[in-house]
């Protein structure tokens, strides 16, 4: 009987160091481990001291039989036979205790033989299990990359697998807890079909998302390629795949799929731009301006941006396209001893928009001029000198300048790898925000309504998904940009998400009008960023000329994407006049201002869109 409940126990143990090792987190699997030693061994050394002192006296031999006794409790066998008479261990909770210590006991026993002689097997089982579901493919292994593995197998509810040659083991037991595997195979490292025939990826409806991440852009590309070759000749289908890359993003762009082989969808990135990007949507411009119940701005934006290196770039940007609002002016102003030399200064921005550069450092005379002559006007500062000490140092400096019981404005401090924001109080954020990479699927959802609208425009009678199969990476970016806007426009419009998805949408009058102006101004800043210029009007009149005798199918008059020019870089009230002299050249029915007012339209389904991606992928389903 004691020999059948002590295989019973074994076998417990065993299974729940499986599950363990399967399915839970390794720092709660090392913690538990540590408990059930320490309370094994403390249990046993009373268990069987007491036992073997009853038994046989107090002596070295019943000593040294006990301590035997403790270590056979380690390897799976008991000598309850021996010691059962004793007066104790005829109580029942006594027992009880007896045989918990040794199925803890057996625990830790069964925890290293999996960790040891059963990862293999563990990996092999892992392994099987990932040919089921969506996959996601994640090349190059680092604290990044494994975070967002985590976040892909618990939002997304599928298979994880890593391809790297190099990397640091360290990451081994963050990615086992989640479910995921490491492949580091000469298939897996050349991305070829065997590699696809592994993983069980073939015609049909199996989705796979490669989501490159090495530090070198090239390397992203070169594996994107070699894998892409291999699913063409393995006939998996575009709509089956998308590609998020980080680094070389026209090379990447190149690869979507459009009428041919590529990835059905393609997110391309830097490190400074997603820093950036992530930056601007938890910390966004209209969340430190307010607007009236018409959707009007009521005070200006204005930034001062310490250092002009890739990541500053990367802030101006996204601060120039995200900070433009009817009835408020955008100003930015930027101190870097460096700011106009290179590449780095973005001359066309600069001359269409109030940036100022000023020849100076964060802890110069002219930066502490500038803020005292400035303050009460400037909305947020943000520290991008590409090292986050020199960023703490300088607000820390800030912190004892800022005049006593004054406003003073929010501080964020952004570098390639993260940010971290000190509100207007003082307070830091608990923790420095890691960026995560993007939720391309959720995104996306909400950018192919923003294409759909523009199509229907058109004429078109194609679904959502076959219009935005069609759209080049270029309008793709165009139209993500915009729903990244919506957050903006929900403030300036004083609603929530929560009462868009209710129903509360449009708004009407004024107050759409004002939500259309901005929306204005935000494109042309996008456009200005994307290096369009406005199409001067001999221009405009040569190609209406052109459109008369006859122009090949899909030409524009008023966009010149070779030359990047666009007849719409103008105010919103030139815009009616733009519309009608089309028409006239055409004969077709532009409304420019209308376009402008179907993106504030579209929200309501937008999000509808996205609230159903978000459920769809919370079930497995990649839906984009």
């Amino acid at each position: 009987m004691l020999s059948t409940v002590a295989m019973i126990l074994i076998l417990a143990a065993f299974f729940l160091a499986a599950i363990m090792n399967l399915a839970v987190d390794s720092r709660f699997r090392k913690g538990l481990t540590r408990f059930s030693l320490v309370f094994a061994a403390v249990a046993g050394i009373f268990f069987y001291g007491y036992g073997y002192a009853w038994k046989r006296g107090l002596n070295l031999v019943s000593l040294i039989q006990a301590m035997f006794a403790l270590c056979r409790v380690f390897v799976g066998a008991n000598d309850l036979d021996t010691i059962k008479e004793a007066p104790l261990f005829q109580y029942p909770v006594v027992l009880a205790v007896f045989w918990l210590t040794h199925f803890l006991a057996y625990y830790v026993m069964a925890s290293a033989a999996i960790s040891t002689i059963g990862r293999k097997a563990l990996y092999r089982l892992r392994a099987t299990l990932l040919r089921r579901g969506p996959l996601a493919l994640i090349y190059g292994i680092h604290a990044q990359s494994v975070k967002y593995g985590r976040y892909l197998a618990r939002e997304w509810q599928c298979s994880v697998v890593f391809v790297d040659q190099e990397y640091n083991a360290v990451f081994d037991e963050d990615i086992s807890a989640f479910g995921g595997v490491v492949e580091k195979g000469a298939d897996a490292l050349a991305g070829n079909t065997r590699f696809l025939k592994q993983l069980n990826i073939k015609p049909g409806k199996r989705r796979m998302a490669l989501v490159a991440l090495k530090a070198d852009g090239r390397e992203n590309l070169r594996y994107a390629r070699a894998l892409l070759e291999a699913m063409t000749k393995s006939g998996i289908r575009p709509d089956q795949t998308i590609l998020v890359a980080a680094g070389a993003e026209k090379e990447a762009a190149s690869m979507q799929a459009m009428e041919g082989e590529g990835y059905g969808s393609v997110y391309a990135f830097d490190e400074y731009d997603l820093t950036a990007r992530c930056a601007v949507q938890d910390h966004p411009p209209c969340s430190l301006i307010t607007f009236d119940e018409k959707g009007k701005a009521t005070e200006d934006f204005r930034v001062a941006i310490v250092g002009f290196g890739m990541t500053g770039r990367a802030m101006l940007a996204r601060m120039t396209v995200n900070g433009q609002f009817t009835g408020s002016r955008f100003r930015a102003d930027v101190f870097d001893p460096a700011a106009k030399k290179g590449y780095l200064y973005h001359k066309p921005m600069a001359d269409l928009y109030d940036i100022r550069f000023h020849d100076a450092g964060g802890d110069s005379e002219a930066f502490y001029a500038f803020l005292e002559e400035n303050l009460a006007e400037t909305r947020l500062i943000i520290l991008c000198t590409e090292s986050t000490t020199e960023n703490h140092r300088i607000a820390g400096d800030l912190d004892g300048w800022f005049p006593a019981g004054q406003k003073r404005p929010p501080i964020l401090l952004a570098t390639r790898e993260d940010y971290q924001w000190i509100d207007e109080n003082g307070h830091e954020t608990n923790d420095p925000k890691e960026k995560a990479y993007p939720d391309f699927v959720a995104m996306d959802a909400m950018a192919m309504q923003v294409h759909q609208i523009y199509c229907e425009e058109a004429g078109s009678r194609d679904s959502a998904r076959e219009n935005w199969r069609k759209c080049s990476y270029a309008g793709r970016q165009s139209n993500r940009a915009c729903a990244d806007f919506f957050p903006a426009v929900l403030k300036a419009a004083g609603k929530t998400e929560e009462q868009v998805l209710a129903g509360e949408w449009p708004p009407e009058g004024e107050t759409m009008e004002n939500l259309a102006r901005t929306e204005h101004l935000r494109w042309c800043a996008y456009a200005t960023l994307e290096g369009y210029s406005r199409m001067p009007e001999e221009t405009w009149n040569r190609r209406a000329e052109q459109y008369r005798q006859g122009a090949e199918p899909g030409f524009r008059i008023s966009v010149d994407r070779e030359k990047r020019q666009h007849a719409c870089l103008v105010s919103w009230e030139e815009l009616e006049e733009l519309s009608r002299k089309e028409n006239e050249a055409t004969g077709g029915q532009a409304d420019y201002q209308q376009l402008d007012r179907n993106n504030i339209l579209i929200m309501s389904r937008a999000m509808q869109a996205r609230k159903q991606a978000e459920e769809d992928r919370t079930h497995g389903r990649i839906s984009v």
